[in-house]
This record gives structure tokens, C-alpha cells and sequence, in this order.
């Protein structure tokens, strides 16, 4: 019979191996996932400067670094609040999907934001997006077009405007106020 001390050096030997191929993987996977979504977690870092600057007191932007998650995705989740205390999230992930490619899939666009990006996604080929579940899939590439409706998502939820009264008749008085976001 084989030394107990041997089976357990070989098993841990193995052990430690294992978890360096791991993090190897986990390490090369962040990195090519922080590139691909640069160009959203860059743009919506700008946007929380300037709601941080003084005099600028319109909510705030939490968005924190991409991680790897447990399902060796890279991704983050950024949270916006605006002055009155609304809340909406955006989480963005990069990884393969079935297939073996590397997507950016989205949550938490409304149905404007997500037909407007994936008009922008199909502008190139038929198959840069695509729509599962609540998430919207785009290549990974096209991080740039997911930070401008990112952009304009943001832009919408903070500088939401008021328009002109509205008359409710003709001879009324009372006018009502419409905020458009």
C-alpha cells in the first residue's frame, strides 16, 4: 500500500494546480471583460464626477469596479438615485454565452433604451443583438454603443425636465404639470 503522507501531497499537489489554473482563467477573463466594458463603466464614472461636484445636487451614480462572479461572469451593477430617493439599477455582464462567444448582456433598460439598442446593434449585422429574457445581448465589441444609450438612459433619469403647463380646457384655470423623463 501507498504512504498516507503520499496520497495526500499528490492530492494537494493536484489541489493547488487546479486553483491556479483557475485563477489564471478568472484573471485573463477579468482582464478581457474590463476592456470590453470600458467604454460603459468610463462613461457612467464621468456622469457620477460631475453629480458629485459642488452644487450639483441631482443624486448619485454607484458604479463599482467589474468582478468576477460566481458564474464566471465579469460584470457590475450600477445603482442610480436621483435627489428624491428613486432608485433604478443597470447591471452590465460580460462572458460566453451558448455558441462559445463572448457577449455584454444588460438589465434594467426600459423598452425604449432596449429597442434603441438594438436598432444601433443591428445597424451592423443581424446578429450583434438579441433579446433573452429581460436581458439584451450585444457583441462584445460594441461596448460603445451600449455606453451612448447608457448615456442617454442616465441623462433622461437625472436632467428629466418639466414642460409647459398644460391647459385642462378651455376656460379653466388650472393648468397641470408634466414631468418628462
Amino acid at each position: 500500500m501507498t504512504n498516507p503522507f503520499d496520497i495526500k501531497n499528490r492530492f494537494r499537489a493536484r489541489l493547488r494546480a487546479a486553483d491556479a489554473q483557475k485563477n489564471r482563467l478568472r484573471a485573463r477573463l477579468l482582464e478581457e471583460g474590463t476592456r470590453a466594458l470600458a467604454p460603459v463603466s468610463e462613461a457612467l464614472t464621468l456622469m457620477a464626477e460631475v453629480l458629485e461636484e459642488d452644487g450639483v445636487a441631482h443624486g448619485r451614480i454607484d458604479c463599482p469596479a467589474p468582478e468576477v462572479d460566481r458564474d464566471d461572469f465579469v460584470g457590475f451593477t450600477a445603482t442610480l438615485r436621483d435627489a428624491a430617493d428613486k432608485e433604478h439599477r443597470i447591471a452590465v455582464r460580460y462572458g460566453p454565452v451558448l455558441g462559445g462567444r463572448n457577449y455584454i448582456a444588460v438589465t434594467g433598460l426600459s423598452a425604449g433604451y432596449d429597442e434603441r439598442l438594438a436598432a444601433l446593434a443591428s445597424n451592423g449585422a443581424p446578429s450583434l443583438g438579441r433579446s433573452v429574457g429581460s436581458d439584451l445581448h450585444v457583441e462584445a465589441d460594441r461596448g460603445g454603443d451600449l455606453a451612448e444609450v447608457l448615456r442617454e438612459m442616465v441623462e433622461d433619469f437625472f436632467a428629466g425636465h418639466a414642460e409647459p403647463a398644460i391647459r385642462t380646457g378651455p376656460g379653466e384655470g388650472r393648468t397641470r404639470l408634466a414631468l418628462v423623463q
